[in-house]
């Protein structure tokens, strides 16, 4: 799987829990196109123009205080209630067709 064509598109809620626990993981603030890379490791494509597609994700997710946006391009993990944090990961973890997309622990794979 050398590009996104072969990879399964994400989008909506599953990518924003894809994002956020990418976020969570690296534990600092992460670089759009970071972002970007981490969904492709996680198995899976972005359509459209990723850099649009995930700022319009984590604006909903910003809204909600589970990522703080640091600069333009550059967000953080803000507070993930543990149920919320939980409910991604099983989310994740359902998703069909995606390289191994939580790691053991519960990780998004890295």
């Amino acid at each position: 799987m050398d590009n996104d064509f072969d990879l399964p598109p994400v989008r909506g809620l599953r990518l924003r829990s894809v994002l956020v626990l990418a976020m969570l993981e690296h534990g600092r603030p992460m670089q759009v196109p970071e972002l970007a890379a981490a969904v492709r490791r996680a198995g899976f494509a972005i359509s459209g123009r990723p850099s649009k597609t995930i700022a319009d994700a984590l604006r909903w997710e910003v809204r909600r205080g589970r990522v703080v946006r640091v600069e333009r391009g550059v967000y953080r993990a803000g507070y993930v209630a543990g149920v919320t944090r939980h409910r991604m990961r099983a989310r994740v973890a359902a998703l069909p067709h995606g390289r191994s997309a939580v790691a053991a622990g519960g990780r998004v794979a890295a």
